[in-house]
C-alpha cells in the first residue's frame, strides 16, 4: 500500500505585507513536510516570522506565493466555509493566553468548540468529561477559571482543543503565561497526548528547552528555514503525570 500523503506540505511559500510602503516580507520561501503522528517545534527569536507561518498552517492568514496543502488539499481549493469546518473540526488552537470564559466551569469551557460543530449534542458532556480526564482534571470539571492554577487554566485550554478529536493541534508559546514548574506540566502533557495517544503536534516557541519536547525542531531565523533536524536528546514526559 502506498505510503500516505503528508498531513502539511509548506512549499516556496512567501508572505508580504502590503500596509506599508514598501511592502514588508515576513516570509522568503519556506518549504517543510509535517506528517500525521509527529509532534514538531517550530523555533525561532522574535520577529523570525514562527508566528507569521503559524498563521499561513492555521488558515488564520493567506499567503502571497507558493502553496501550503493541507490534509492534501491546497489553501486555495478550500471554500471560505470550508476553512472555517477545517478549523473548528480538524485544528485545535492552544495559545498563550488561556482564552477561558471567566464565569463558566471548566466543562462549559470545554464544550464551546462543539457548539459550531456536527457533533450530536447529546454527547457533548461525555466527550468533554472524556477530555477533560485525559488532561488530568476530571477533579477541576465544575470549578470557574478563578479556582484554577495557571497550568490548571492552560490544561483546561488544552481539552476544549482537543474536544472535536482534531487533526493536529498547534499551540502558539504555551508556557509563556506560566512558571517553570507548569510550564513543564503543560509540556509533559503534550508530548503524552503525541505518544501515547498519537495526536499530531506543531508547537511554536523561542525556547530551547521547550521545543526540545518534540521530535524535531524547525528552526526559522529571517523569515527563513535555518535547519530542519530530528532532536537527538529529547525530553521525556514525567513519569508520575496523571493522564
Amino acid at each position: 500500500m502506498a505510503d500516505a500523503a503528508p498531513l502539511i506540505v509548506m512549499n516556496g511559500v512567501e508572505k508580504e505585507y502590503f500596509d506599508s510602503d514598501p511592502p514588508t516580507k515576513v516570509l522568503h520561501g519556506v518549504s517543510f513536510t509535517i506528517n500525521s503522528g509527529e509532534f514538531v517545534s517550530i523555533m525561532g527569536p522574535s520577529g523570525s516570522g514562527k508566528s507569521t507561518l503559524l498563521h499561513i498552517l492555521g488558515f488564520l492568514d493567506g499567503l502571497t506565493k507558493g502553496e501550503y496543502r493541507f490534509d492534501d488539499k491546497t489553501m486555495n481549493d478550500y471554500t471560505g466555509d470550508e476553512i472555517a469546518e477545517v478549523r473548528n473540526e480538524k485544528m485545535g488552537f492552544v495559545f498563550q493566553a488561556f482564552h477561558l470564559l471567566a464565569r463558566t466551569s471548566v466543562l462549559e469551557n470545554v464544550k464551546l468548540p462543539l457548539l459550531y460543530s456536527r457533533v450530536p449534542e447529546h454527547t457533548w458532556d461525555d466527550r468533554a468529561r472524556e477530555v477533560i480526564t485525559k488532561v488530568g482534571l476530571a477533579h477541576r470539571m465544575d470549578h470557574e477559571p478563578s479556582r484554577l492554577s495557571g497550568g490548571e487554566k492552560q490544561r483546561v485550554a488544552i481539552a476544549r482543543a482537543l474536544i472535536t478529536n482534531p487533526q493536529i493541534i498547534f499551540a502558539d508559546e504555551p508556557t509563556g503565561n506560566l512558571d517553570s514548574k507548569s510550564g513543564e506540566m503543560v509540556m509533559d502533557l503534550l508530548q503524552k497526548l503525541n505518544t501515547d495517544y498519537g495526536h499530531t503536534i506543531v508547537l511554536i516557541t523561542h525556547e530551547t528547552y521547550t521545543a526540545e519536547h518534540a521530535e524535531r525542531i524547525i528552526r526559522v531565523r529571517d523569515g527563513l528555514i535555518e535547519s530542519d533536524s530530528r532532536v537527538t536528546a529529547r525530553r521525556h514526559a514525567q513519569e508520575g503525570f496523571k493522564k
